[in-house]
């Protein structure tokens, strides 16, 4: 478990370090395509972190990694606009980030899913911080629930 959660610790800390560049910065200066490997790694981390969640829900990880993990999936989720940039559509990039055209069709609503995405991500932080197991285990089928509305609209 301990090689797991530093394997995740390390594999997201470029994730996290080119989407603070990326909110800095602006997407307008970054290349959509250069953004698809931190796109495919942010996804994996906040997949890897929600499992890392369930993981101590079944009592077989501690509070703190769990804490780091709910962490990481908010930061993640805060990141996702970012991680789009113009030129990102699928008419530019076939095959590679996966978003649906509708992302830019409607990005009012894309934006909207995303902020719920976060809002929720934030409730599961709180739910892991405060310990109780039956509570987490409830907020985690919402934020999976939140991360799959957004892909069941907006992902090909």
């Amino acid at each position: 478990m301990f090689r797991k959660h530093m394997r995740l610790r390390w594999a997201s800390l470029p994730v996290l370090l080119l989407a603070l560049a990326g909110s800095v910065a602006g997407t307008a200066g970054l290349h959509a395509e250069s953004i698809i490997p931190a796109l495919h790694a942010t996804m994996r981390t906040m997949r890897a972190s929600l499992a890392e969640i369930g993981e101590f829900i079944d009592g077989k990880g501690e509070p703190a990694a769990a804490l780091e993990a709910a962490t990481k999936v908010v930061l993640m989720a805060k990141s996702i606009p970012s991680l789009f940039p113009p030129g990102s559509e699928l008419e530019e990039l076939p095959g590679k980030s996966g978003a649906a055209p509708t992302s830019w069709d409607d990005v009012d609503r894309f934006l909207e899913a995303q902020k719920h995405l976060v809002i929720e991500s934030g409730k599961l932080r709180m739910a892991v911080k405060d310990g109780n197991r039956e509570a987490i285990a409830r907020q985690l089928a919402i934020t999976r629930g939140a991360c799959s509305a957004c892909h069941d609209q907006f992902r090909d």
